[in-house]
């Protein structure tokens, strides 16, 4: 089945708000077995509100439309669909109650612009709003259903898994979806598909590979598309010839953050680790020390930007610098030792290179970046040579890192719960 989204907002068009409430219905919406074809983002005006809806119910019998439901004269969406429907107001009392009890709960007076959100055109459900102001409303007419939700993130969210997901599911007969994913890093999205030409051409009609990458990341994506709630083995017997198909390449099992993979593996093993970063700034430290309880194996970190912080707080001897200098092997080598010693830990990442945009030369262009990890028994070091912007690379380089720490623990993708 498929669907089309219909965004409302000047704010959206001119890009002073950024439409995340799209990807999020993509997610929830497929989870079930519903398929985005279109996504539409027009004005607050009545013309161009009722010519995306006329459009897309000839193309679909399910519309999602957000934004245009709060008390401002802007906020027309509720008296462009009266129009479409040719109905009138009702007040909800349900959603009267709610209001009160929400202002009052705030310590804020309730004005009459407010108690006018409790009105909604007559042909519609209300959906219930227990995290906002505006309720969600669920039109069904002719077998085509439109579902109105307002804008903000947090309410939309709220109101399509409470609300939204169960009325689709006991509306349509949706086939049954099933997902599995792997990460890699390191690897060519070009590569990989040279790599899974005969797996992909072994697949069966109701499974499907699909392609994510990332800043030299790329996530597989094994489908499976049943007409109802049939057997995982298919999808998971594929998924296992995918991983032997590529199993060097494979950092972690499941849509995760490797970073976050990596992170929970430290936990698990009780492996403590500080990093040592001058072109990165930090980025790989703030990567990681994002799961919950890095700090039992997290003392912290050094960002070494100047040569003179290089020196200082990690000991690089000046000759280094002087003969190699800070982008180069012996560098990065003596930035990760220097942090293993002042950390007192059992792993250091150190990072050292050119982000751009300028400062590059022809020996050591921008997107040459060092990456170097030191244990207490062994050190290792890699150049890479990354493409983009400044923030791109520095992307690029952390990732480069997370894959760096995986090949010196010899890290079983599966081995994080």
């Amino acid at each position: 089945m498929e669907a089309e989204i219909i965004t409302i907002g000047d704010e959206l068009l001119i890009g002073q708000t950024i439409d995340t409430n799209s990807a999020y219905f993509g997610q929830q919406l497929g989870a079930i077995g519903i398929s985005i074809s279109r996504k539409t983002a027009v004005s607050d005006k009545e013309a161009a509100i009722l010519g995306a809806l006329t459009e897309a119910f000839s193309r679909v019998e399910l519309v999602i439309m957000t934004g245009g439901l709060g008390p401002t004269k802007d906020d027309i969406t509720k008296k462009t669909l009266c129009q479409y429907y040719g109905c009138g107001y009702r007040r909800d009392e349900d959603v009267l109650n709610h209001l009160e009890g929400l202002f009052a709960s705030r310590g804020r007076l309730m004005l009459e612009t407010n108690r006018v959100q409790a009105d909604v055109p007559a042909l519609c459900e209300t959906l219930h709003n227990a995290v906002g102001t505006a309720p969600g409303m669920w039109f069904d007419t002719n077998g085509k259903v439109l579902v109105s939700l307002p804008g903000v993130p947090g309410e939309v969210y709220h109101l399509t898994e409470e609300r939204v997901v169960p009325r689709l599911k006991s509306k349509f007969p949706l086939p049954t979806v099933e997902h599995r994913t792997l990460v890699t890093l390191q690897k060519a999205e070009s590569l990989l598909s040279r790599q899974l030409e005969s797996f992909e051409a072994s697949l069966p009609a109701h499974l499907s590979l699909a392609y994510l990458p990332s800043f030299n990341q790329v996530k597989l994506r094994l489908s499976q598309v049943s007409p109802s709630s049939a057997s995982t083995k298919d999808i998971d017997t594929y998924f296992q010839q995918l991983q032997e198909v590529i199993q060097e390449d494979v950092f972690c099992l499941g849509d995760i953050d490797p970073a976050l993979f990596l992170s929970n593996y430290l936990i698990k093993n009780n492996i403590t680790f500080t990093t040592a970063e001058s072109c990165t700034g930090g980025w790989v430290a703030h990567r990681l020390m994002q799961a919950p309880g890095i700090s039992a194996v997290y003392p912290g970190s050094l960002v070494a930007y100047a040569n003179e912080v290089k020196q200082t707080e990690l000991g690089i001897d000046d000759r280094v610098l002087a003969e190699f200098g800070a982008v180069s092997e012996p560098c990065a080598l003596a930035m990760a030792e220097g942090a293993l010693k002042k950390f007192q830990v059992d792993l250091a990442i150190a990072t050292t290179g050119i982000a751009g945009p300028g400062g590059g030369t022809k020996e050591k262009p921008v997107g040459l970046v060092y990456i170097a990890v030191a244990t207490k028994h062994e050190q290792f070091c890699k150049p890479f040579r990354l493409f983009g912007h400044r923030e791109q690379i520095i992307q690029r380089s952390s990732n480069a890192a997370l894959w760096m720490v995986k090949q010196v623990l010899k890290m079983p993708p599966d081995s994080v719960v």
